[in-house]
C-alpha cells in the first residue's frame, strides 16, 4: 500500500553513509568529547567551504579480514564541521555522505575514504590539492531538529553538467544537463541537492533518451557567497541528488498502479457480464424489457 511505502521512505531517511572502517586513534589525532547522537542525515544548508588537502590512492588499506586492498582517501580542512565530530561520524562533502576515519583537531582536518562507487557516481575524484578548488561541507543534522532545506541523504545519484549560466539582476542562474533516467524525479519548484546544497528547481525540459534533458536553478545573493557553485563554469560538473521523497512516491505508485489497472479490468469484465445477463433476460422474455 502507498502508506506503507511512505512510512518506509521516512524510516529510510535515517540511513547513514558508508566508508572505510575508522582507524584507531593515533598520536596527534583525537576525537571530540561529543558522543554520537541522533545526527544521521543532512539538510542541504552548507556550513562552510573546505579545502582539499590531498587525494591519494593507496594499496595498503586494511580490510575486514586483515588482508590488504587498494582504496582512495581524501584529506579535507574545515573548522565548523570539526565541532562535535567523532570517529565514524558522517560529513557531507559536496553532497556526498562520507565517514570520518581520522580527525586532527589541532589542524582542523579530517580524512574520509572514497569507495569505487563514490568515484563512479560523483565528481570527488577530480578534486586534488593542485586543483585549488573548495568543497561544500555540512555536518549531519539531528532528526527532529529544524530543517531549513530538505531531506538530503548524501547519496548522490549522478553528476550533471553545466551547459549555461547567466545573471538575472541579483540572481545567478544555472542550466544543468542531466541523464534522462533521473529526470522523472526533477519537477518545477521541487527540491534538488546540487553539490550538497538544497535548491529549488526552476524550469525543466525532458525529451527522452535521445532528446534534450535539462533543468535550471538560481542562487540568491546570500547563497552565492556561501557555496562553491558560483565558482564553476560551463562544462564543469555538479553532484546531484534528486528528492528522495519523489523516489519513494514513484516506487509506491509503481507498486500500486498495476493493482489499480487489474481492478479496473475486473470492473469492466463485471460490467460486460451484467450487460450480457440483461440481454439474455430480455431475449428470454420475448424481447419485452421487464
Amino acid at each position: 500500500m502507498p502508506s506503507l511505502h511512505f512510512a518506509t521512505a521516512i524510516l529510510a531517511l535515517a540511513q547513514q553513509g558508508h566508508g572505510f572502517a575508522p582507524s584507531t586513534i593515533r598520536r596527534g589525532v583525537g576525537i571530540s568529547s561529543a558522543s554520537p547522537s541522533s545526527r544521521q542525515m543532512f539538510t542541504g544548508i552548507i556550513e562552510e567551504m573546505g579545502d582539499v588537502i590531498s587525494l591519494e590512492t593507496k594499496d595498503d588499506m586494511t580490510l575486514w579480514d586483515g588482508s590488504k586492498g587498494s582504496g582512495t582517501e581524501m584529506v579535507i580542512g574545515g573548522g565548523v564541521v570539526m565541532d562535535g565530530a567523532y570517529l565514524g561520524c558522517s560529513i557531507s562533502v559536496n553532497g556526498v555522505c562520507l565517514t570520518a576515519t581520522e580527525l586532527d583537531f589541532d589542524n582542523n582536518v579530517f580524512k574520509v575514504g572514497l569507495a569505487p562507487e563514490t568515484l563512479r557516481k560523483t565528481n570527488l575524484g577530480t578534486y586534488t590539492s593542485e586543483s585549488k578548488r573548495k568543497v561544500n561541507l555540512e555536518r549531519a543534522s539531528e532528526i527532529g531538529g529544524r530543517n531549513s532545506g530538505h531531506f538530503v541523504q548524501g547519496h548522490v545519484d549522478n553528476v550533471g553538467t553545466i551547459i549555461d549560466r547567466w545573471v538575472d539582476e541579483n540572481s545567478l542562474f544555472f542550466k544543468i544537463s542531466f541523464p534522462y533516467e533521473y529526470m522523472r524525479y526533477v519537477v518545477p519548484k521541487g527540491f534538488i541537492a546540487i553539490d550538497g546544497t538544497s535548491l529549488t528547481v526552476c524550469d525543466v525540459k525532458s525529451e527522452g533518451p535521445e532528446g534534450e534533458n535539462w533543468f535550471t536553478f538560481m542562487l540568491v545573493e546570500y547563497t552565492q557567497q556561501k557555496i562553491i557553485v558560483p565558482s564553476k563554469s560551463v562544462g564543469d560538473t555538479v553532484n546531484i541528488e534528486v528528492d528522495v521523497l519523489g523516489k519513494y512516491s514513484a516506487q509506491a505508485w509503481e507498486a500500486f498502479a498495476p493493482k489499480m489497472e487489474a481492478l479496473e479490468r475486473r470492473v469492466k469484465e463485471l460490467e460486460e457480464e451484467v450487460t450480457a445477463l440483461k440481454s439474455e433476460a430480455v431475449a428470454s422474455a420475448g424481447g419485452v424489457d421487464s
